[in-house]
Order: C-alpha cells, then structure tokens, then sequence
C-alpha cells in the first residue's frame, strides 16, 4: 500500500513524531494492564514480579498521557512557536521516557516521580516562554505544575499523604490538562464558538477542580458533616462539567475523526468515576470499608481512562488535521473495544469490591482462599482487560497503517 505525501512544517513533523510516541507507550501499557493483572489469579503466574509490573503499567500510562499532553501543548500555541529549542525538546523527551520506564522496571517508583518533577517543571519553564496564552493554554500549565508538584511530593515517600496525591493527580492534576484539550477541540467537532469554549473552560475548570480536590480531601478522612455536606457539591459539579461537554457533543458538525466519540466516552466515565464512585468514596464509613479493595481501584481507573479517552481523541483529531482532511484515523473497532472493555470491567471491578468487603470484614478469610471464591468473577474481568487491551492494539495498527510519509517544509 503507497502511503500519501503530506508536508508540514517543523512544528507539526514534531506533533506528529509525539502521536507516534503516545500510540507506542499505548501498547506498552496495554501489555504491562494485562500482565499485572494476571496476579489477581489464585495462582499467579508472575508473582515475583507483581509490584514492578504494577509500576511499569503505571509508569507508561502516565507517560503515554505525558506524551500526548506535550503534544497538544504544540497544538494549541500559536505560530511563534519552532526553532531549534523545539528540536531539543523531542530529542530529550526521549531519553526521559525511556530512563523512566528503565527505573519503573527496576521498582524504582520514587526516583521516577522525582525525575517526572523535574522533566515537567522545565517544559514549564520552557512553555512560558514561547506559544502564546490562551484559556486552554493556561489550563493546560496549571495541570503540569500540579501533576509536577504532586510528584514531587510522590517522590518524599510520605505514605500517608500516598492515597491524597495519587487521587489528586488524576482527578485534578490530569483532569484539568485533560479539559484544556477538551474544550480546544469543542470548536473543532462542534458548532460552538472558540469564545463559548473559552468561556465554559473557566467554569468547568473550577468544577474538576472542586470536585477533585473534595475527592483527594476525603482519602486522607472528613469528619461526617463535611463529608455529607461535600457529597452532592461533588455530584453537581460533575454534573455541571457533563452537561457542558453535552451541549458540545448535541451540536456536533461533519468532523469526521471520531474526536466525538471519544470524549462522549470521557464524559460518561466522569459522570460515573467521579460525580457517583466519587462522592461515594469521602464518606468516611464507606471510605474505610472499601480502603484496599477493587472498589476504591475502581474510581481511580476511570478517572484515569477519562484521561485517557481525551488523549486517543486528540491524537485522532491532531492526526486528522496534520494530514489536512476530515477523515478517521482509526476505526469504530477499537473505539468499541475499549469502551465496553473498560465500562464492564469497571463494573466488575466493583463487583469485586463489594465481594472483598464482605469476605474481608464478615468471612475473615485468608487471602489465597479469597481469590479462589473471587475467581469467577476475576477471569470475566481478565476478560474484559483483553478486550480492552485488543482495542488498544487494534487503534495502534490503524494508526500507523495510516500514517503518511511526511516532506518538512520551512514557511
């Protein structure tokens, strides 16, 4: 198959070379997903090596969302930004994927968010110099410093402030990067204007912000008035934050690059991970019943697939604008794939929880005969992890079976 001829300018070859990058530590992540949860089983069959595939997975998830984040940093500047200091940067970005990933391997889960802090403050520190402002453009910076502030606390190894920062990083820190995408791409699959978006990105900005923050407040415990009065603030504000991708979502035009569909799925995800999962997990009863368990692994892996599903959407639509036309770049295969993977295994992961909390607090039994009676409802969660995974293998083939051959051109 002859692949098509595109030219770009430095910039967009760079942008390019990122998605390329984002899809790669996409399937990287979705073989570690399957390989760590294969401990779950009764007899696990990598049980030496549980808590460094836990980091890899976890290490190259936020690095596939890392990735993506830098390149939507790309996209949403304006002309200004090029020269040789964008050359440096991919040249860099490279090797600091690559040392932490080595150090994750090597359960060197400290080192990594201390180098994560560091790598993130200077393309702060960069970004401020160079690409303009916009609302989603300051968005963006707000959520890098918080996800390098919070690894940089991560790095300190403070274990009670652990379940906080790792809450926090995902439901505020990644959520708010996460949004400025969002709303970057509303005028692009929707009708709507670039000032309504801009506007709207205020409002629900504040929203994830209070809503996450009350979410990451309540691992580290409320008092019962708090966490009562905290539950439906919680819920409005996802609501409001749903309601608002809605109406973008309800007046949508001919884009074709299935950007749309991805962030329907983020905003179901949010609806449920935080708006319901979220103001469950602050009450302190439930909190503590459930500390341990899938059902509290549950919320954090939706609120990490909300993340997720907005960087696949941008990568189709970063994709589809580079090679300037207005068709998919991957297919519905993948789309489903992971949709009903991640939705059903979700809700078997609660499952699960549920089943934990009972055995745990009634039956007291021990952990090996635990995961024997939980072991129907592991291997139809297993499962469903493969059918997410085959999604996420399938939207790389597409991707790359798509990919054109790319001349830069100065001007």
């Amino acid at each position: 198959m002859t692949r098509r001829m595109i030219q770009l300018s430095p910039r967009g070859k760079v942008v390019y070379q990122l998605l390329n990058l984002t899809v790669a530590l996409l399937l990287l992540y979705a073989a570690c997903l399957l390989l760590a949860a294969l401990n779950q089983l009764p007899a696990p069959p990598l049980e030496g090596w549980t808590v460094r595939l836990d980091h890899l997975a976890g290490q190259s998830f936020e690095l596939l969302l890392l990735t993506g984040f830098l390149a939507a940093r790309l996209m949403l500047a304006d002309e200004s930004l090029g020269g040789p200091a964008l050359d440096r940067w991919q040249l860099l970005w490279l090797p600091f994927v690559g040392a932490t990933l080595a150090l994750s391997a090597l359960g060197q889960s400290q080192l990594t968010d201390g180098l994560t802090a560091v790598a993130l403050l200077a393309v702060l520190a960069w970004s401020r110099r160079s690409g303009g402002a916009s609302t989603c453009l300051s968005c963006w910076r707000i959520g890098m410093l918080l996800i390098a502030l919070s690894s940089a606390l991560a790095s300190l190894g403070v274990r009670d402030l652990s379940p906080a920062l790792t809450a926090f990083r995902v439901q505020v820190a990644f959520a708010l990067c996460s949004l400025s995408i969002v709303f970057w791409l509303i005028p692009r699959y929707s009708r709507l204007s670039q000032d309504w978006a801009q506007s709207s990105l205020r409002i629900t900005a504040v929203l994830v912000f209070l809503g996450g923050s009350l979410i990451s407040l309540g691992r580290l415990g409320l008092a019962e008035p708090v966490s009562l009065a905290a539950t439906p603030l919680i819920a409005t504000c996802y609501v409001l934050l749903g309601s608002h991708s809605a109406r973008a979502l309800r007046n949508r035009d001919e884009n074709a690059s299935l950007a749309t569909h991805w962030i329907a799925l983020a905003t179901l995800f949010w609806l449920v991970g935080g708006g319901f999962l979220g103001a469950l997990s602050i009450q302190p009863g439930i909190a503590q019943a459930v500390h341990g368990t899938d059902l509290a692994a549950a919320q954090h892996w939706l609120g990490g697939w909300v993340s997720l599903a907005i960087a696949l959407g941008f990568v189709n639509e970063a994709a589809a604008a580079l090679r300037g036309d207005n068709q998919r770049v991957t297919g519905y295969m993948p789309y489903w794939l992971m949709g009903f993977g991640v939705g059903l295994a979700s809700i078997l992961q609660v499952c699960r929880g549920l089943l934990q909390v009972y055995l745990r607090q009634l039956a007291a039994l021990e952990p090996a005969a635990e995961a024997e009676l939980l072991l129907p409802v592991t291997s139809l969660w297993l499962l469903c992890l493969l059918a997410a995974a085959a999604g996420m293998a399938l939207y790389a083939i597409g991707f790359w079976l798509r990919q054109p051959r790319i001349r830069v051109v100065d001007g």
